[in-house]
């Protein structure tokens, strides 16, 4: 063998030797459960990616009956449709969040459902909170 035919080879083995590795490292760090451990900061407090609260701006309460011991309520939202309706369970019943409350509102209560009531999640109430409508600017 000339030593062009040896440099070439050699040459081959090391582009194929990087290739290797760096399929290696790859697969290494897509094994590795780096995302799925919580966030750390300076500060030490809880961080969060997606916002925990929903938020559900409330024109009317069409229906409101009691499941097991948690609310239900069929409710119809700020800028739908007259047909539409949203149904919300939450847990317990919550109903002095809602006194001196008028419509319409804003209801914030968790995202993630804690407890189940026939198969159905529940959520837990926050806050209610009255939407004052601004006066006209002149």
């Amino acid at each position: 063998m000339n030593r062009e035919c040896i440099s070439y080879w050699i040459r081959i083995f090391f582009v194929a030797s990087v290739i290797t590795a760096v399929l290696i490292l790859a697969n290494a760090a897509h094994c590795q459960p780096v995302t799925t451990k919580p966030q750390t900061n300076s500060l030490g407090v809880l961080q969060y990616n997606d916002n925990p609260w929903m938020y559900e701006a409330v024109q009317t309460i069409a229906e409101v009956t009691e499941v097991d011991g948690n609310l239900n309520m069929r409710v119809k939202p700020v800028g739908t449709y007259m047909l539409y309706d949203d149904i919300v369970l939450l847990c317990g019943l919550p109903t002095e969040k809602f006194n001196g409350v008028t419509e319409p509102f804003l209801m914030t209560y968790e995202r993630r459902a804690h407890h189940m009531a026939h198969g159905v999640a529940c959520h837990d109430l926050l806050q209610v909170n009255s939407i004052v409508p601004n006066e006209r600017i002149k």
